[in-house]
């Protein structure tokens, strides 16, 4: 009798803890899709009637969801846009790594650039809604918000001088002092994306790209430049 209401309390103790191993994965599976929810509806809303004029209730009403379930996720409006915000950017940055790790061994500069810059408008422009909130909508909310930009802005100049450069040019290295190139691409990218988004008709990535890809180009300081510069006068 002993034995059995051991077997019994063990048999119990398990499943209690199967029970709260699953109820475990479900809240964090729950809790991760309102937070998908709520990034998904300010995309949205923010781009269709513009930061400014959207509310916590607005977020919360397009999300589905309540005020207490955001504040679950955020602490004020301002932080789902800047989580927005950085989604939309580690996806373009995801794309651009992911794209420089398919790049055919025997390609060619320009050939990588045009891969390179097309994978990062492709993902950021790949609906309406991203590409007004990436290039409009934070700009101008507030000083946080335009440090914030400013440091992803740095993480992308860093990440085109380590990562992107090396693949698609050997050897190669952006021209000025570390940052101030990688800089002056990432500024001519911004602004011709915010133009972008406001036209109508709105000019395809194609385009887009045909643009960028020379400035892009011009911006890398080839070793063979750096070379012929080193040779005897």
């Amino acid at each position: 009798m002993v034995r059995g209401r051991r077997d019994f309390a063990t048999v119990r103790d398990v499943t209690a803890t199967v029970g709260r191993q699953y109820g475990g994965r479900a809240v964090v599976e729950r809790k991760a899709e309102r937070r998908r929810r709520f990034l998904d509806a300010a995309t949205r809303i923010f781009a269709e009637r513009g930061y400014a004029d959207c509310s916590l209730a607005d977020v919360c009403a397009a999300a589905g969801l309540s005020k207490r379930q955001f504040y679950e996720e955020f602490q004020a409006r301002e932080d789902v846009l800047v989580a927005a915000y950085d989604r939309i950017q580690d996806e373009a940055a995801a794309a651009v790594l992911g794209r420089l790790g398919d790049l055919d061994p025997r390609f060619d500069l320009p050939a990588a650039m045009t891969a390179v810059v097309t994978a990062y408008l492709a993902s950021i422009g790949s609906d309406p809604y991203r590409a007004k909130v990436a290039f409009i909508e934070v700009v101008g909310v507030s000083d946080r918000m335009e440090r914030h930009r400013r440091e992803r802005r740095h993480e992308w100049a860093s990440m085109l001088e380590s990562h992107v450069v090396p693949v698609v040019a050997p050897g190669s290295r952006v021209r000025g002092a570390p940052g101030w190139g990688a800089s002056a691409l990432i500024g001519a990218i911004n602004g011709l994306a915010h133009e972008w988004v406001l036209a109508d008709p709105r000019p395809t990535v194609a385009e887009l790209v045909d643009l960028l890809v020379p400035i892009a180009m011009s911006l890398i300081e080839r070793a063979d430049e750096t070379a012929s510069e080193d040779l005897p006068g």
